[in-house]
């Protein structure tokens, strides 16, 4: 378990589950490590945390992840209509609890158990849309 970051782990497979997204097609999807320059229209997936959760026991490997996804599209070239659109196909597969545990499953490096949504907050640049979701995730790392 030491050598496995649950965060690389968590970051990976949501950016996975995002890029089979159709709503999202031309979407570049990166993680929060991601050296590649970045292209619009773009989702960074970033697990700013993981914790022990409170009822669970330390040390067993079980973590609450906290999960911002970030959407960026080029408001010259994107109408807001689709942007919301984009957000919209994020959230919504975000909410497909067992397409994310089958891509947490075909990993092997840990299990999902439970997707909550926490925010949705919007923002606009003077060239740029920008829509950041949270999440909070209930995974575990494989022993």
């Amino acid at each position: 378990m030491g050598t496995k970051s649950i965060r690389h782990i968590v970051e990976a497979n949501v950016a996975s589950h995002l890029a089979a997204e159709s709503g999202l097609t031309g979407v570049n999807i990166y993680t929060g490590d991601d050296g590649d320059i970045n292209v619009l229209p773009k989702a960074i997936v970033l697990c700013d945390s993981a914790r022990t959760p409170a009822d669970l026991p330390e040390g067993a490997g079980n973590y609450d992840c906290s999960v911002r996804v970030t959407i960026f599209s080029n408001a010259d070239d994107t109408t807001l209509a689709d942007h919301r659109a984009r957000c919209a196909a994020l959230a919504g597969s975000m909410q497909d609890l067992a397409g994310l545990k089958a891509v947490f499953v075909a990993s092997g490096d840990a299990t999902l158990y439970d997707v909550t949504p926490n925010t949705e907050d919007e923002g606009k640049d003077e060239r740029s849309y920008a829509t950041a979701f949270t999440f909070g995730l209930l995974t575990v790392l494989a022993p």
